[in-house]
């Protein structure tokens, strides 16, 4: 998991990619950050033709990109700190893929027409 350090709270953390979480807490948040990089990864995988955990920045830490056939970035979600609760809640009322798209200014017909070009 990581070495254990003093963050800016007086509970004692742990490093998980490049952020520091409560040490009790950070089991929970590996739990939540596989379970919503998983459904985030088949979200993906319904558009994109390659879908990885990667970091593309690394400010911003390690994250789900779906890459359409030409090899650009279609979509991505951050596995940060604050991106999971957000993703959680979206699981929960069974609206990730709507979360996703919104948070890549996509929309459904935007797809639909990226998949008729793709027919022609």
């Amino acid at each position: 998991m990581g070495n254990i350090s003093q963050g800016k709270t007086s509970k004692p953390t742990v490093r998980i990619d490049i952020f520091d979480i409560e040490e009790d807490k950070a089991q929970q948040y590996l739990k939540d950050r596989e379970e919503c990089a998983t459904a985030a990864e088949a979200v993906m995988a319904k558009y994109c033709q390659t879908v990885k955990r990667e970091t593309l920045d690394p400010t911003e830490g390690q994250g789900v990109v779906g890459y359409y056939k030409t090899g650009e970035i279609l979509m991505q979600v951050l596995l940060d700190p604050f991106e999971i609760p957000v993703m959680k809640v979206a699981i929960g009322r069974g609206k990730l893929e709507d979360y996703i798209l919104a948070a890549n200014s996509l929309t459904h017909e935007m797809l639909e027409q990226l998949a008729k070009e793709d027919e022609n």
